[in-house]
Protein backbone atom coordinates (compact mmCIF):
# COMPACT_ATOMS: atom_id res chain seq x y z
CA UNK A 1 0.00 0.00 0.00
CA UNK A 2 2.91 2.27 0.72
CA UNK A 3 4.08 1.79 -2.88
CA UNK A 4 0.65 2.75 -4.26
CA UNK A 5 0.53 5.80 -2.07
CA UNK A 6 3.92 6.86 -3.28
CA UNK A 7 2.86 6.42 -6.87
CA UNK A 8 -0.26 8.47 -6.29
CA UNK A 9 1.73 11.28 -4.76
CA UNK A 10 4.11 11.20 -7.68
CA UNK A 11 1.23 11.43 -10.17
CA UNK A 12 -0.26 14.42 -8.38
CA UNK A 13 3.08 16.16 -8.32
CA UNK A 14 3.55 15.53 -12.03
CA UNK A 15 0.05 16.86 -12.77
CA UNK A 16 0.73 19.94 -10.67
CA UNK A 17 4.01 20.52 -12.46
CA UNK A 18 2.32 20.13 -15.85
CA UNK A 19 -0.39 22.60 -14.88
CA UNK A 20 2.18 25.09 -13.63
CA UNK A 21 4.08 24.73 -16.91
CA UNK A 22 0.87 25.26 -18.88
CA UNK A 23 0.02 28.42 -16.96
CA UNK A 24 3.54 29.74 -17.39
CA UNK A 25 3.40 29.00 -21.11
CA UNK A 26 0.06 30.79 -21.47
CA UNK A 27 1.29 33.80 -19.49
CA UNK A 28 4.40 33.96 -21.66
CA UNK A 29 2.38 33.76 -24.86
CA UNK A 30 0.01 36.50 -23.71
CA UNK A 31 2.98 38.69 -22.88
CA UNK A 32 4.48 37.97 -26.31
CA UNK A 33 1.20 38.98 -27.96
CA UNK A 34 0.98 42.23 -26.02
CA UNK A 35 4.54 43.10 -26.98
CA UNK A 36 3.40 43.20 -30.59
CA UNK A 37 1.02 46.03 -29.66
CA UNK A 38 2.62 47.99 -26.82
CA UNK A 39 6.06 49.46 -26.36
CA UNK A 40 8.19 48.38 -23.38
CA UNK A 41 9.70 50.72 -20.84
CA UNK A 42 12.93 52.48 -21.78
CA UNK A 43 16.11 50.49 -21.34
CA UNK A 44 18.00 51.13 -18.15
CA UNK A 45 21.65 52.01 -18.19
CA UNK A 46 23.77 49.13 -16.96
CA UNK A 47 26.64 50.22 -14.70
CA UNK A 48 30.09 49.34 -15.94
CA UNK A 49 31.69 46.30 -14.34
CA UNK A 50 34.58 48.49 -13.25
CA UNK A 51 32.25 50.05 -10.70
CA UNK A 52 32.45 46.86 -8.67
CA UNK A 53 35.42 47.27 -6.32
CA UNK A 54 37.96 44.49 -5.97
CA UNK A 55 38.67 43.35 -2.44
CA UNK A 56 42.20 44.38 -1.38
CA UNK A 57 43.81 42.86 1.63
CA UNK A 58 47.12 43.65 3.32
CA UNK A 59 48.79 46.96 3.81
CA UNK A 60 49.27 50.08 1.76
CA UNK A 61 51.29 53.19 2.57
CA UNK A 62 49.24 56.35 2.85
CA UNK A 63 50.00 59.88 4.09
CA UNK A 64 48.84 60.28 7.65
CA UNK A 65 50.08 63.57 9.05
CA UNK A 66 51.93 66.73 8.10
CA UNK A 67 54.36 68.29 10.52
CA UNK A 68 57.16 70.83 10.78
CA UNK A 69 60.72 69.68 11.30
CA UNK A 70 61.87 71.08 14.62
CA UNK A 71 65.37 71.87 13.43
CA UNK A 72 65.29 73.25 9.90
CA UNK A 73 61.64 74.42 9.90
CA UNK A 74 60.94 72.62 6.61
CA UNK A 75 57.54 71.01 6.13
CA UNK A 76 57.60 67.23 5.75
CA UNK A 77 55.00 64.49 5.31
CA UNK A 78 55.15 61.35 7.36
CA UNK A 79 54.04 58.12 5.69
CA UNK A 80 52.81 55.16 7.68
CA UNK A 81 51.34 51.74 6.71
CA UNK A 82 47.56 51.22 7.05
CA UNK A 83 45.49 48.08 6.92
CA UNK A 84 42.96 48.38 4.04
CA UNK A 85 40.03 46.03 3.34
CA UNK A 86 37.01 47.01 1.17
CA UNK A 87 33.65 46.40 2.76
CA UNK A 88 31.88 43.40 1.21
CA UNK A 89 28.58 45.27 1.34
CA UNK A 90 29.94 47.80 -1.15
CA UNK A 91 30.87 45.00 -3.52
CA UNK A 92 27.43 43.39 -3.23
CA UNK A 93 25.62 46.68 -3.75
CA UNK A 94 27.56 47.54 -6.90
CA UNK A 95 27.03 44.07 -8.36
CA UNK A 96 23.31 44.17 -7.53
CA UNK A 97 22.92 47.42 -9.48
CA UNK A 98 24.36 45.67 -12.54
CA UNK A 99 22.23 42.56 -12.10
CA UNK A 100 19.02 44.55 -11.56
CA UNK A 101 19.58 46.63 -14.69
CA UNK A 102 20.27 43.54 -16.81
CA UNK A 103 17.20 41.76 -15.47
CA UNK A 104 15.00 44.81 -16.11
CA UNK A 105 16.25 45.14 -19.68
CA UNK A 106 15.71 41.45 -20.36
CA UNK A 107 12.08 41.61 -19.14
CA UNK A 108 11.06 45.20 -19.55
CA UNK A 109 7.46 45.86 -18.45
CA UNK A 110 5.07 47.15 -21.06
CA UNK A 111 3.72 50.66 -21.26
CA UNK A 112 0.28 51.58 -22.53
CA UNK A 113 1.83 53.27 -25.57
CA UNK A 114 1.80 51.75 -29.07
CA UNK A 115 4.95 50.24 -30.50
CA UNK A 116 6.98 52.31 -32.94
CA UNK A 117 5.62 50.18 -35.79
CA UNK A 118 2.02 50.91 -34.81
CA UNK A 119 2.75 54.60 -34.35
CA UNK A 120 4.18 54.61 -37.86
CA UNK A 121 1.02 52.96 -39.18
CA UNK A 122 -1.15 55.60 -37.47
CA UNK A 123 0.91 58.35 -39.09
CA UNK A 124 0.65 56.59 -42.44
CA UNK A 125 -3.14 56.50 -42.14
CA UNK A 126 -3.34 60.18 -41.27
CA UNK A 127 -1.06 61.16 -44.14
CA UNK A 128 -2.88 59.06 -46.72
CA UNK A 129 -6.37 60.19 -45.73
CA UNK A 130 -5.31 63.83 -45.62
CA UNK A 131 -3.60 63.47 -49.00
CA UNK A 132 -6.76 61.92 -50.40
CA UNK A 133 -8.89 65.02 -49.69
CA UNK A 134 -6.60 67.99 -49.13
CA UNK A 135 -5.32 68.60 -52.71
CA UNK A 136 -8.85 68.71 -54.14
CA UNK A 137 -9.98 70.90 -51.28
CA UNK A 138 -7.12 73.35 -51.82
CA UNK A 139 -8.06 73.53 -55.50
CA UNK A 140 -11.70 74.19 -54.55
CA UNK A 141 -10.52 77.06 -52.35
CA UNK A 142 -8.62 78.62 -55.26
CA UNK A 143 -11.63 78.24 -57.56
CA UNK A 144 -13.96 79.73 -54.94
CA UNK A 145 -11.72 82.75 -54.38
CA UNK A 146 -11.50 83.33 -58.12
CA UNK A 147 -15.27 83.07 -58.51
CA UNK A 148 -15.76 85.41 -55.59
CA UNK A 149 -13.43 87.92 -57.22
CA UNK A 150 -15.44 87.78 -60.44
CA UNK A 151 -18.68 88.27 -58.51
CA UNK A 152 -17.24 91.30 -56.73
CA UNK A 153 -16.19 92.84 -60.02
CA UNK A 154 -19.55 92.21 -61.70
CA UNK A 155 -21.36 93.93 -58.84
CA UNK A 156 -18.77 96.70 -58.48
CA UNK A 157 -18.45 95.78 -54.82
CA UNK A 158 -14.70 95.66 -54.43
CA UNK A 159 -13.68 97.52 -51.30
CA UNK A 160 -17.24 97.56 -49.98
CA UNK A 161 -18.60 96.13 -46.77
CA UNK A 162 -20.36 93.49 -48.87
CA UNK A 163 -16.95 92.23 -49.98
CA UNK A 164 -15.81 91.95 -46.36
CA UNK A 165 -18.98 90.07 -45.45
CA UNK A 166 -18.65 87.66 -48.39
CA UNK A 167 -14.98 86.99 -47.72
CA UNK A 168 -15.72 86.34 -44.05
CA UNK A 169 -18.35 83.81 -45.05
CA UNK A 170 -15.89 82.20 -47.45
CA UNK A 171 -13.34 81.84 -44.63
CA UNK A 172 -16.02 80.20 -42.54
CA UNK A 173 -16.57 77.68 -45.33
CA UNK A 174 -12.84 77.05 -45.58
CA UNK A 175 -12.62 76.44 -41.83
CA UNK A 176 -15.60 74.12 -42.03
CA UNK A 177 -13.92 72.10 -44.79
CA UNK A 178 -10.63 71.82 -42.92
CA UNK A 179 -12.43 70.64 -39.81
CA UNK A 180 -14.23 67.97 -41.80
CA UNK A 181 -10.94 66.71 -43.22
CA UNK A 182 -9.42 66.66 -39.74
CA UNK A 183 -12.40 64.68 -38.50
CA UNK A 184 -11.97 62.12 -41.25
CA UNK A 185 -8.28 61.80 -40.44
CA UNK A 186 -8.99 61.34 -36.73
CA UNK A 187 -11.82 58.93 -37.50
CA UNK A 188 -9.56 56.76 -39.67
CA UNK A 189 -6.99 56.53 -36.89
CA UNK A 190 -9.69 55.66 -34.37
CA UNK A 191 -10.93 52.93 -36.67
CA UNK A 192 -7.42 51.49 -36.92
CA UNK A 193 -7.08 51.53 -33.13
CA UNK A 194 -10.44 49.78 -32.78
CA UNK A 195 -9.48 47.11 -35.32
CA UNK A 196 -6.18 46.54 -33.51
CA UNK A 197 -7.97 46.20 -30.18
CA UNK A 198 -10.26 43.56 -31.67
CA UNK A 199 -7.20 41.74 -32.97
CA UNK A 200 -5.52 41.90 -29.57
CA UNK A 201 -8.59 40.53 -27.81
CA UNK A 202 -8.82 37.68 -30.30
CA UNK A 203 -5.14 36.76 -29.93
CA UNK A 204 -5.31 36.81 -26.14
CA UNK A 205 -8.35 34.55 -26.29
CA UNK A 206 -6.41 32.12 -28.46
CA UNK A 207 -3.40 32.31 -26.15
CA UNK A 208 -5.61 31.42 -23.20
CA UNK A 209 -6.59 28.32 -25.14
CA UNK A 210 -2.89 27.36 -25.14
CA UNK A 211 -2.33 27.92 -28.85
CA UNK A 212 1.33 27.74 -29.84
CA UNK A 213 3.26 31.00 -29.93
CA UNK A 214 4.21 30.56 -33.57
CA UNK A 215 0.53 30.25 -34.52
CA UNK A 216 -0.35 33.31 -32.45
CA UNK A 217 2.29 35.62 -33.86
CA UNK A 218 2.60 34.27 -37.39
CA UNK A 219 -0.05 36.52 -38.94
CA UNK A 220 0.15 39.61 -36.72
CA UNK A 221 2.01 41.70 -39.28
CA UNK A 222 -0.43 40.99 -42.10
CA UNK A 223 -3.36 41.62 -39.76
CA UNK A 224 -1.95 45.03 -38.82
CA UNK A 225 -1.63 45.90 -42.51
CA UNK A 226 -5.17 44.73 -43.23
CA UNK A 227 -6.48 46.89 -40.37
CA UNK A 228 -4.68 49.90 -41.80
CA UNK A 229 -6.18 49.39 -45.24
CA UNK A 230 -9.66 48.89 -43.80
CA UNK A 231 -9.43 52.13 -41.85
CA UNK A 232 -8.28 54.10 -44.89
CA UNK A 233 -10.93 52.59 -47.14
CA UNK A 234 -13.65 53.44 -44.65
CA UNK A 235 -12.50 57.05 -44.43
CA UNK A 236 -12.33 57.43 -48.20
CA UNK A 237 -15.68 55.85 -49.04
CA UNK A 238 -17.72 59.01 -48.61
CA UNK A 239 -16.88 61.64 -51.19
CA UNK A 240 -15.96 65.08 -49.96
CA UNK A 241 -18.35 67.48 -51.67
CA UNK A 242 -17.46 70.95 -52.87
CA UNK A 243 -18.73 73.23 -50.12
CA UNK A 244 -18.09 76.28 -52.30
CA UNK A 245 -20.61 75.52 -55.02
CA UNK A 246 -22.87 78.38 -53.94
CA UNK A 247 -20.10 80.92 -53.38
CA UNK A 248 -21.74 83.24 -55.91
CA UNK A 249 -24.90 83.36 -53.81
CA UNK A 250 -23.10 84.64 -50.74
CA UNK A 251 -23.99 88.17 -51.85
CA UNK A 252 -27.64 87.25 -52.25
CA UNK A 253 -27.73 85.71 -48.78
CA UNK A 254 -26.09 88.79 -47.36
CA UNK A 255 -28.45 91.14 -49.17
CA UNK A 256 -31.49 89.13 -48.11
CA UNK A 257 -30.37 89.15 -44.50
CA UNK A 258 -29.67 92.87 -44.65
CA UNK A 259 -33.15 93.51 -46.05
CA UNK A 260 -34.70 91.47 -43.28
CA UNK A 261 -32.64 93.24 -40.65
CA UNK A 262 -33.51 96.63 -42.13
CA UNK A 263 -37.18 95.75 -42.14
CA UNK A 264 -37.04 94.65 -38.53
CA UNK A 265 -35.20 97.81 -37.58
CA UNK A 266 -37.80 99.98 -39.35
CA UNK A 267 -40.62 98.13 -37.66
CA UNK A 268 -39.00 98.55 -34.27
CA UNK A 269 -38.46 102.26 -34.90
CA UNK A 270 -42.08 102.73 -35.96
CA UNK A 271 -43.35 100.85 -32.88
CA UNK A 272 -41.19 102.98 -30.63
CA UNK A 273 -42.50 106.22 -32.17
CA UNK A 274 -46.05 104.98 -31.83
CA UNK A 275 -45.57 104.27 -28.14
CA UNK A 276 -44.18 107.73 -27.57
CA UNK A 277 -46.95 109.61 -29.50
CA UNK A 278 -49.87 107.54 -30.81
CA UNK A 279 -51.22 110.56 -32.69
CA UNK A 280 -48.25 110.33 -35.03
CA UNK A 281 -50.02 107.47 -36.70
CA UNK A 282 -52.48 109.91 -38.29
CA UNK A 283 -50.44 113.06 -38.32
CA UNK A 284 -49.66 112.75 -42.00
CA UNK A 285 -53.22 111.91 -43.06
CA UNK A 286 -55.51 114.71 -44.35
CA UNK A 287 -59.20 114.59 -43.40
CA UNK A 288 -62.44 116.66 -43.85
CA UNK A 289 -63.56 118.61 -40.84
CA UNK A 290 -67.27 119.35 -40.28
CA UNK A 291 -69.84 120.40 -37.78
CA UNK A 292 -72.12 118.10 -35.93
CA UNK A 293 -75.71 119.03 -36.68
CA UNK A 294 -78.32 118.62 -34.06
CA UNK A 295 -81.42 117.17 -35.72
CA UNK A 296 -83.43 117.05 -32.60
Amino acid sequence: MGGKGGGGDGGAAAAAAAEAARKARIAGNIDAVKRQFFAPETLREVPDASTVPDPIFGQRTVPKTFYQDQYDDVGQTRYVPEQFVINQAEIDQAQKAIDDANEFNANRPLTGNPTEARLASFQDIEDRVRQRFLPDFEQDIKDAKRELGFALSRRSLRGSSAQADAEERLQDRIGEGRREIDQRVAGARSEKEAFDQQLLNNLISQAQSDISRSSLLGGVGSSFLANTNRAITGANQQAFGNIFQDVGSLFKEINDQRAIQQGLSNAALFANQLRQDPTNLFSSQKGTSGNITDFS
